[in-house]
């Protein structure tokens, strides 16, 4: 009998707890729905439905999330712009942005209509559900190694909730891995804005790698007869197009914004540096383009093209905190391990703006444009005031250079400065009058000798002679940049030592660099120290009376952390003393210019030389789009690769007419078997004298096609057929190439083989 009053309470109990937890499920049901059909949603006046601001919503703590999509009719709208609507789910922090007039949205996770059709399981399947995902480490166990969580997965909490005036902060908390990440979404005209704030994450026992927020935002899959693509910044600009992955493909697109830091990884590659903080989606009739605007140079990009991660094609900023690095268990640094840095990577805030494009002007010339707005309202860029109505002509003379010689180091003399007069005299008898000069291996020992500038090599002329001709192209209105590079030193002068004065890798390692082209190893100066040598430099170059300095292979194109604890700093202060460094040249002296150089040089050049026109030619890329020179048209000037040293001399000259790049040589006085071994200038063809007559007649035609279009932007840019190309600008002025070994034509105009034709009034329809 006592048996059975033990038994009986003991059943009621487990009845009652199932009954409790039936009721809880059902209680939480609408949390989210499992992979629902797309749900229609009655829109809900701002003044009804939003939460004021300041407003906090209860922690979710008790009520971790379920492994599906957001229920679409749990979300309310947050705050709205003139053209755009934040809709929020205050449960998770998904949202999604409406535009008013069109009723187009914008999803923070996946499609809901797509949803039923995704195929992925495991790990990555509630990754593309989570509205955050984290990669990390146990740093504490030697054999530990790297592992990707989402918030969905750890059973995440949504904590202080709170309204602004224009969004919602909120703090994602990681329950099994203990993570909490402060995040921020603002609502700005145009733009919906995601915010990181650094200062408050936590960490438990765990190290922070990096951070996916919102990775979904605009993703879609393939759907067919609707065009879509990924844009991401390599080379000029790369489509990666939506289409069926029939084999199989998991490749993916992983790069680091500004290029790869040194410090942590020192190993050259062919690949295009990421120099832009952009990306972009479209698909079918609505489109975005991201930009990163803070905390970008602790940032990679990450595009997933349909297949390699789900179905769904999608690109997102990934946030570095932590860095892999190799530790060198050797002095050659030839054997070690690899590791990741144990302190995190802080700045104040990470943001990224995602610019809604309007339906019907949505493609990757609408992402350019966007881009280019935020440059001019954002970074003060004023629209370009040409010098004349002939396009700019830029000419890299050549001093000396060195090569290796058997007892002793051989000078070789390219150009003195009495013959760089000749070499712009001749120019200008032919016609070509809009030179801008900048003068490379003028300082002692020529161009392969770095540090210790000044004086000029007397062998060329020394100071006298580099003044005189200045001078002289003064008096013919031509600008002098003398080209330096401070990101080397070999030869101890400016009181260099390597050892104190070296930059060092996290493992303290004195970094250097190799020469491709006879494999040399140079010391790589302490960043902060180069651009300390550079300022003390400037007083120097101005009583020479130039007019610029053209910065090459470092200040402006570089951004390395350094970690000699005499100079030690990160890439943020890094990024910081290069921009003073230009602001301070072009204050001093006038003009600055940047081989392809960063995002955060731009504003303040005057010109970017040899910006690429060709991207990494990486398998899953499908069309090469000129997005960075649509951007930056009628902005600065630019060019591409020294005419003189195209590999594919026509396909290359009209590829700059496409991209409207300006012309651009290299040249000597010396004959062109003079430079022959050199260690850096190496390069073939480089006498004045060959290139003359070609050089005039190619500046014709780069004045018939850009002469009067310098200071118009590109306002379309489309392919016509096969290898033919159309580039339109501001005033209507359009520029049709045909790339083909055959005649073009469309039954209204003929391009001729490998040419190209100019329509001032536009193509007709």
């Amino acid at each position: 009998m006592s048996r059975k009053r033990i038994i009986y309470p003991a059943a009621a109990v487990i009845v009652l707890v199932a009954a409790l937890a039936i009721w809880l499920i059902r209680a939480h049901a609408t949390l989210y729905a499992a992979d629902p059909k797309a749900v229609v949603t009655t829109p809900v006046s701002k003044t009804d439905n939003a939460q004021p601001a300041g407003a906090v919503a209860p922690a979710t703590a008790g009520t971790p999330p379920q492994l599906a999509l957001p229920n679409e009719s749990d979300f309310r709208v947050m705050t709205e712009s003139s053209s755009l609507k934040l809709w929020v789910n205050d449960k998770t922090g998904h949202f999604k942005v409406e535009h008013k007039q069109t009723g187009q949205v914008w999803r923070s996770y996946p499609d809901p209509e797509q949803w039923a059709h995704e195929t992925i399981a495991g790990n990555w399947r509630n990754n593309l559900l989570s509205p955050i995902m984290v990669e990390y480490i146990d740093v504490s166990n030697s054999k530990s190694q790297a592992k990707t969580i989402s918030w969905l997965e750890d059973k995440g909490a949504l904590e202080g909730f709170q309204a602004t005036a224009d969004g919602f902060k909120a703090t994602y908390s990681f329950t099994g891995t203990q993570f909490k990440i402060p995040v921020q979404i603002r609502l700005q005209g145009d733009y919906v804005e995601t915010v990181i704030h650094d200062p408050g994450i936590q960490e438990g026992k765990l190290s922070l790698l990096n951070i996916k927020l919102f990775p979904m935002f605009g993703a879609r899959a393939y759907t067919e007869n609707e065009e879509g693509y990924l844009l991401v910044p390599d080379g000029p600009g790369a489509l990666i197009r939506f289409k069926p992955n029939l084999t199989n493909d998991k490749s993916f697109y992983r790069a680091n914004v500004y290029g790869t830091d040194t410090a942590f990884f020192n190993e050259q590659t062919d690949r295009n540096p990421m120099r832009l903080p952009v990306f972009g989606l479209k698909s079918g009739p609505q489109a975005f383009v991201g930009v990163m605007t803070a905390g970008e140079e602790y940032a990679k990009l990450f595009a997933a093209p349909g297949g390699a991660f789900g179905q769904y094609n999608w690109v997102t900023p990934e946030w570095q905190y932590r860095t892999k690095y190799f530790q060198s268990t050797s002095k050659k640094t030839e054997t070690g391990f690899f590791t990741y840095s144990k302190e995190r990577f802080n700045v104040p805030e990470r943001k990224t703006r995602y610019y809604l494009l309007d339906q019907g002007k949505n493609d990757y010339v609408a992402m350019a444009d966007k881009y280019r707005i935020y440059l001019t309202k954002e970074k003060g860029m004023k629209p370009l005031q040409p010098k004349s109505g002939e396009v700019p002509f830029y000419l890299d003379i050549i001093g000396a250079d060195i090569k290796k010689g058997l007892m002793w180091d051989k000078y070789l003399q390219g150009t003195t400065t009495t013959e760089a007069k000749e070499i712009v005299g001749n120019l200008l008898t032919r016609g070509i009058k809009n030179v801008t000069v900048q003068y490379a291996g003028w300082q002692d020992g020529g161009y392969s000798s770095y540090g210790g500038l000044f004086p000029v090599d007397s062998r060329l002329g020394g100071n006298e002679g580099m003044k005189q001709f200045i001078d002289y192209a003064h008096s013919e209105n031509i600008p002098v940049y003398l080209t330096a590079n401070y990101t080397l030193n070999n030869t101890g002068s400016d009181g260099f030592w390597p050892i104190f004065d070296g930059m060092r890798d996290l493992s303290g390692t004195v970094l250097e660099f190799e020469n491709h082209a006879n494999r040399e190893m140079t010391t790589l100066v302490s960043p902060k120290l180069s651009t300390e040598t550079a300022t003390k430099d400037l007083s120097a170059y101005q009583a020479l009376g130039a007019d610029g300095i053209y910065f090459n292979e470092g200040i402006g194109q570089f951004l390395n952390s350094d970690y000699n604890t005499r100079y030690l700093a990160g890439r943020s202060e890094v990024l910081n003393s290069q921009r003073e460094l230009l602001q301070k040249t072009r204050e001093t002296l006038g003009g600055v210019s940047v081989e392809n150089a960063n995002a955060y040089a731009i504003d303040e050049v005057k010109h970017i030389h040899r910006l690429p026109d060709t991207y990494s030619y990486d398998i899953f890329v499908d069309d090469q789009v000129p997005f960075a020179q649509i951007a930056l048209h009628g902005l600065i000037t630019y060019s591409s690769e020294w005419s003189n040293q195209r590999e594919q001399y026509q396909n290359e000259f009209l590829r700059s007419i496409e991209f409207g790049s300006y012309p651009s040589y290299i040249f000597t006085a010396a004959g062109s078997g003079s430079m022959k071994g050199a260690y850096s200038i190496w390069y073939y063809s480089m006498n004045y004298r060959s290139w003359l007559d070609k050089a005039a007649e190619e500046y014709a035609r780069f004045n018939e096609a850009l002469g009067d279009v310098q200071a118009q932007f590109i306002t379309g840019h489309r392919t016509l057929a096969p290898k033919v190309k159309e580039t339109v600008y501001e005033g209507g002025k359009t520029i049709i190439v045909n790339y083909n070994d055959q005649e073009y034509s469309d039954g209204r105009i003929r391009v001729p083989a490998q040419d190209f034709i100019v329509l001032k009034g536009g193509l007709k329809t």
